[in-house]
């Protein structure tokens, strides 16, 4: 099996399957933050039953028990998200936070985070959505979420990539 030791990742693709995975959109519309927060809430409303004790009729603890398995499991990929975010710089958390999570007007965002410019703001949102993306992708597989959140970051194809200097890009492990 061959491992990279530092990948490198295409930033654009990245940056654009946050945004999609946070908003809800594109690609990641079935598996993105707002259907976590959904089926969490749903899976919430479900409450106990007062069935039939006498085990006669059948029972319906096997689908309670399920059913709390399968919030708690959302809630941690839930918990995911909001540690990536708050990996981050405090300006790259306003970023996700308010463009991406609140869907505030990139202008007020640009204000809130006081960066001049928007090519500015351009480089320090795609940084954020980055970052956020590095942080999850480790933690959704290190809390085992992994299958309820995608790896969102996009590695460069291989004849795209940077070899710095005389270091071999590839270890065989």
């Amino acid at each position: 099996m061959r491992l990279e030791l530092l990948p490198e990742f295409d930033e654009k693709r990245t940056a654009q399957n946050v945004a999609d995975f946070l908003q809800g959109k594109g690609a990641f519309r079935h598996h993105s933050y707002p259907h976590l927060l959904e089926t969490e809430q749903v899976l919430g409303m479900i409450s106990g039953s007062t069935g039939d004790v006498t085990g006669i009729h059948g029972s319906p603890s096997n689908h309670m028990e399920e059913a709390m398995i399968a919030k708690a499991h959302c809630r941690l990929a839930i918990k995911c998200v909001k540690q990536s975010i708050a990996s981050c710089t405090l300006t790259q958390q306003i970023i996700l936070r308010e463009r991406y999570l609140n869907g505030t007007k990139r202008a007020v965002v640009i204000g809130m985070v006081n960066i001049g410019g928007n090519d500015q703001y351009q480089l320090a949102d795609q940084a954020a959505r980055n970052r956020f993306a590095a942080a999850l992708d480790k933690l959704a597989v290190i809390e085992g979420v992994d299958d309820l959140i995608p790896q969102l970051q996009v590695l460069k194809p291989e004849k795209m990539r940077k070899n710095p200097g005389n270091l071999p890009d590839r270890f065989v492990l």
